[in-house]
């Protein structure tokens, strides 16, 4: 039975431990640790941890972690604000904020150097 755990177990690292800790639990424990371990492979992909992050079998066996409640809740991916330049809504929002408006016939790269140099001078 330990062979198909392994055989799931993301992180191959010291088998011959995680087979003493295996050896260790009972039939029923070797069996539920065995069912619950693609939920935990599902979970650690879900959730993008990094091999790393990943404990080792033994230690996952001796801490009775298949027990474990998991949150299956996506991991939310949070992406670095723009900067108000990168978009022509963003710098818009970045010239009203600063209390200048574009003027007429002002290409959008003239609005963004005099926003800059606004900036620029409010540093100083």
């Amino acid at each position: 039975m330990f062979e198909q755990f392994w055989k799931l177990y993301p992180r191959k690292v010291a088998k011959r431990a995680a087979q003493l800790s295996f050896n260790r639990l009972t039939k029923q424990e070797q069996a539920d640790a065995v069912e619950a371990i693609e939920q935990h492979v599902a979970y650690w992909k879900l959730k993008g941890t990094e091999s790393d992050f990943i404990p080792h079998a033994s230690t996952w066996l001796n801490q009775g972690r298949w027990e474990d409640e998991l949150d299956m809740t996506p991991k939310e991916v949070k992406r670095p604000a723009l900067p108000w330049y990168s978009t022509d809504e963003l710098t818009m929002a970045k010239g009203r904020e600063l209390g200048l408006n574009a003027y007429a016939g002002e290409s959008m790269g003239q609005y963004r150097q005099r926003i800059q140099q606004h900036i620029g001078k409010m540093a100083v």
